[in-house]
């Protein structure tokens, strides 16, 4: 047995090697696996990249895509949608419902009272969460309105009509042009702020951003004499006669309470809504309200 003495302290050192040697490994070994989990070390694993259509190879953690102020890490952390600016569609963005009002952006009752947290009133101020931020979010972040309908989605249910069709009812008039409420606003200007910077007419061209799929067409010009009117529309100029028969009327807006127009409104610049030709006459046409007309008997 003296023997064995002399070969322990070898063995332990060799045992000691080996120890270090496979602690050395445990390191280097989860180095290599992060690399693979997370290529670009951006605290995003690759496979959340990769299924959110982000660069696993292209650190993008403080990345925005969808405008929402939820940056890309922030939105892998709560579990949403980085496309997406309000992934429960509770009519809230994710930034809001994360930073503002410090609810869950994957659950749309949060409170479980049967209501979404948009249209809810948190502050008690008279406007709903999901417009809160209507006055000072930036135009490219403005609500999604997926079917542009000049409905937003948020404001969809609502007005009882459905985000992705334009036409909910198929009754031929798009969700914005209706008024589900009966209030003589159509559904598109119900949401309408003063201090939202995203309405209006930001092109100039007279029509409101949300109006333009309403226009058939602009007044070139019209002879009362002969009764030859000219309108530009999308599809080039169409030239007919208005004469005694053709049936003048407003959009469906207050206007109309003040009687039916005469043909003086069609004047150069005047935007219809409608205009029906036939033979090379006119036997319908209807003009859009504007705010300061009054109508003509």
């Amino acid at each position: 047995m003296p023997t064995a003495l002399p070969l322990a302290r070898p063995l332990r050192l060799a045992v000691a090697l080996a120890a270090g040697l496979l602690c050395a490994l445990a390191v280097a070994v989860p180095s290599g696996h992060a690399a693979a989990w997370d290529s670009d070390r951006d605290g995003m694993p690759n496979a959340w990249e990769r299924a959110h259509d982000l660069n696993p190879y292209h650190a993008n953690a403080s990345g925005n895509p969808d405008r929402d102020g939820l940056i890309n890490l922030r939105e892998y952390w709560r579990h949403t949608n980085p496309w997406r600016e309000d992934t429960d569609r509770d009519g809230v963005d994710d930034g809001d419902e994360v930073l503002v009002f410090h609810s869950n952006p994957v659950d749309p009752d949060g409170d479980d009272d049967g209501k979404r947290d948009g249209d809810e009133d948190k502050d008690h101020d008279g406007t709903k969460n999901e417009d809160e931020d209507d006055p000072k979010e930036p135009c490219q972040a403005n609500d999604d309105d997926t079917d542009h309908d000049g409905v937003a989605n948020e404001d969809e249910n609502e007005q009882e009509t459905l985000p992705g069709d334009p036409d909910s009812d198929e009754d031929g008039v798009e969700d914005g042009d209706e008024d589900a409420d009966g209030d003589g606003l159509e559904n598109e200007d119900e949401d309408d702020s003063p201090d939202d910077v995203c309405e209006g007419d930001h092109d100039e061209d007279g029509i409101d951003e949300e109006d333009e799929n309403d226009v058939f067409g602009v007044v070139v010009s019209f002879d009362a004499g002969t009764g030859v009117l000219v309108v530009q529309t999308d599809d080039g100029e169409l030239t007919g006669t208005v004469t005694g028969e053709t049936e003048l009327g407003w959009s469906d807006c207050d206007c109309a309470e003040d009687g039916a127009p005469s043909s003086s409104a069609l004047a150069a610049g005047a935007r219809l809504e409608t205009a029906a030709l036939e033979g090379g006459l006119f036997y319908v046409i209807k003009l859009l309200c504007d705010e300061n007309a009054e109508g003509e008997g």
